[in-house]
């Protein structure tokens, strides 16, 4: 009885533990596909203002709005993050947001809620005041506060956090920390196993590998995105990755497949009612247009994105599009509209602290004004521009501001200024080869943090099982042994697969010899006619008509004696390889150009001085056949016309070596050299298209005939 209460008990303390791992994750899901809506919900379910001053105080209130503590703490959570997105209207916006966060700081009592409210105080420090590295402390305060912590609640903030440091890096150009951030953030969905998650991560990755220009990467990731977001129903998700796609493909300058997915996505945010993704839409199709060169239609949607930023009071958002006006009007030399929308673009970064914007924007004014060859003006905003490079450190930013500041300078006379700002680029640019030597040192300390959350968390895994070390201690004993059977069978079939491959190559080269002598036979011949590196100039066919029968005459023995011996008599007096076809019958092939009267003289020299009175038959072709032809003749083609004038050359009778030799006219056409070969070279030889030479009587020559021969209805069968 008391083994099955405590079953039941786990059953249930399961149960209740999946279920809030369900909530968590859905709520996380609902937050980022449909904010609007949970922004909706959740907002009417709360009553305000809330007032109180301890923990104490807290619980009561989130007892009397009919919630329990951990619930009303996580929809305030909610409530705060959703008043800080762009693509939520809100009542109160960032001031709510600030309010709901002092209420979560008076009420945070464990490490979780403590890094709850960190994580949302650096979010506003980002979102409001654009202070990112007070952003990114308060982020990494929040880390340090549920490092130890691996459940769903824990697992899923620290998703989020990683998520947002990746973005803050990025966008103060530290991309090392800010990759290793989000390979952080992608590690957590996949232990989580959602996928929109997951999905959401390697979207991540897509962007930040889009925004360092790593295009194929970028790809392959948003990819992967697209194919795990199919699995569900997520429109928001899907819009998303097609306008985040079209920005892939505006950089890969595919400029229809970018407007196409850029009009596609404005389609689904249209229909869902989002003007802040709309207005990115825009954008985008601008920055197109403006890559193809048409800068009127450019500034048409630079200025519909500018409308539906103002329309929804994203003051960022308009400065950024104030920049990007301005930078199109000066493309089409309009400077005084360009430095109208510059100017206005850096009021608003002024106002925002956007220092990282204002530098760019800067810059732009400093070459608009040195194309106007306004000095003064160029000089005091470029100036301004490499205070802000400075102060955040942008090196490349640093050396282009100094170049503008050295040729304004330089125009105004001012010597001095001219030397000190190029001496100031020199020394920038020895910085930035230290910067290049240490950045490895940076990526390992990033790779180190990654690695002690892993072994934090295989810590606490390592902690359970000690509760039931005999079970785990049999586990790990099979798995030893499963591992050592694996090495034993994959070392195996290693092994067995270098033997093969040795084998094979073996039994490769074997399939090239005759089987009777060992020397080069029929299949190296076609191999090296077809393959070779070195052309075949000619190709002669050599047959004995005495030894033709010697093994069935002698023996094989005697045979595979006699052909091995000529093969390499053979050998010696022409000096190029000789291929063993058949008893009696061997193969020539001729790398230089050569007579075959000169092959008959060398060969007969060489068997007198042996002493070897058999005489032979020459089959000559020079090659190639179709000189100017740009098709290749098939090897099998052009031994079988060797053959045919090997069968001409034994239908000669006397007690001499003959040759008789085929060479193929320039207009011969390639349909002459085609199966079945004896035919058609016979016609081409009556035709004239073929030239017959022999060392013997023409009138002599017997062609194969096959007209009586009782195989040729075998023939026509086949």
């Amino acid at each position: 009885m008391q083994k099955l209460t405590v079953i039941l008990l786990a059953l249930l303390l399961s149960i209740s533990f999946s279920v809030q791992s369900r909530d968590f994750e859905a709520d996380e899901v609902e937050f980022r596909e449909t904010p609007q809506q949970m922004y909706d919900v959740l907002s009417q379910s709360i009553s305000f203002p809330i007032l109180f001053e301890n923990r104490e105080q807290f619980e009561h209130v989130a007892k009397e709005q009919g919630y329990s503590t951990t619930d009303f703490e996580h929809i305030l959570y909610l409530l705060a993050r959703l008043n800080m997105e762009h693509n939520v209207k809100t009542n109160g916006g960032i001031k709510d947001a600030k309010s709901i966060i002092e209420w979560l700081t008076k009420a945070a009592q464990s490490p979780y809620e403590q890094a709850a409210v960190a994580m949302l105080q650096g979010r506003y420090l980002g979102r409001a005041e654009q202070k990112y590295q007070e952003a990114i402390g308060q982020y990494n305060q929040a880390l340090t506060r549920i490092n130890d912590s691996y459940d769903v609640n824990a697992l899923i903030l620290k998703h989020n956090i990683y998520e947002h440091l990746g973005a803050l890096h990025l966008l103060i150009r530290q991309e090392v920390p800010a990759l290793m951030h989000f390979h952080t953030y992608r590690d957590i969905a996949y232990k989580l196993r959602n996928d929109y998650l997951i999905a959401a991560a390697e979207a991540r990755l897509g962007f930040y590998y889009n925004f360092n220009q790593q295009l194929t990467k970028s790809l392959q990731h948003y990819s992967e995105a697209v194919r795990i977001s199919n699995n569900a129903n997520y429109p928001l998700m899907k819009t998303h990755l097609q306008l985040q796609l079209s920005k892939v493909y505006r950089d890969l300058k595919q400029w229809d497949e970018a407007l196409k997915n850029a009009h596609e996505a404005a389609a689904g945010f249209k229909k869902m009612d989002n003007d802040t993704y709309l207005s990115s839409c825009m954008t985008v199709i601008a920055m197109v247009y403006g890559e193809q060169g048409d800068w009127n239609k450019a500034i048409d949607y630079y200025l519909n994105a500018q409308q539906l930023d103002a329309k929804r009071g994203n003051y960022i958002a308009q400065g950024l599009n104030f920049h990007n006006l301005g930078q199109a009007y000066s493309n089409i030399n309009d400077n005084v509209n360009a430095l109208k929308y510059l100017l206005m673009a850096n009021q608003i970064f002024k106002e925002k602290q956007s220092y990282h914007y204002q530098v760019y924007n800067e810059l732009l004014i400093g070459e608009i004004a040195q194309t106007k060859q306004d000095w003064p003006l160029m000089m005091s905003h470029a100036k301004i521009a490499l205070a802000l490079a400075i102060d955040i450190k942008l090196i490349d930013e640093q050396k282009s501001a100094l170049t503008l500041i050295a040729f304004a300078a330089q125009k105004l006379g001012e010597l001095t200024q001219t030397i000190d700002a190029q001496n100031r680029i020199i020394e920038l640019g020895k910085t930035v080869e230290e910067t290049d030597k240490s950045s490895p040192v940076s990526a390992s300390a990033l790779a180190e943090q990654q690695l002690k959350l892993e072994l934090n968390m295989l810590h606490a895994k390592l902690t359970q099982a000690e509760k039931e070390s005999s079970n785990i201690k049999m586990l790990l004993l099979f798995t030893s042994l499963t591992i050592g059977v694996l090495l034993i069978i994959i070392s195996f079939a290693l092994y067995h697969r270098r033997k093969i491959t040795t084998e094979n190559a073996a039994l490769a080269q074997l399939t090239l010899q005759d089987p009777f002598t060992h020397q080069l036979g029929y299949a190296a011949l076609l191999a090296h006619l077809s393959h070779s590196q070195e052309s075949t100039a000619a190709l002669g066919l050599i047959a004995f008509p005495t030894l033709l029968s010697t093994d069935l005459d002698y023996g094989q023995y005697f045979s595979n004696t006699m052909a091995t011996q000529i093969a390499i008599r053979l050998t010696e007096a022409l000096a190029t390889p000789v291929y063993v076809i058949r008893q009696g019958v061997l193969a020539v092939r001729f790398k230089q150009s050569i007579e075959p009267m000169q092959v008959i003289n060398q060969i007969r020299h060489t068997l007198d001085q042996q002493q070897i009175k058999h005489h032979f038959r020459l089959g000559f072709a020079h090659l190639p056949f179709l000189a100017k032809s740009e098709t290749k003749m098939a090897a099998k083609l052009k031994f079988e016309a060797v053959q045919m004038a090997l069968a001409c050359a034994r239908s000669l009778e006397g007690n001499n070596d003959y040759y008789v030799a085929f060479r193929a006219l320039d207009f011969v056409p390639l349909s002459l050299f085609a199966n079945p070969l004896f035919l058609h070279l016979e016609k081409g030889i009556e035709r004239g298209l073929i030239r017959l030479e022999t060392n013997g009587d023409k009138e002599d020559i017997r062609w194969p005939c096959w007209e009586n021969n009782q195989d040729r209805q075998l023939l026509e069968n086949i």
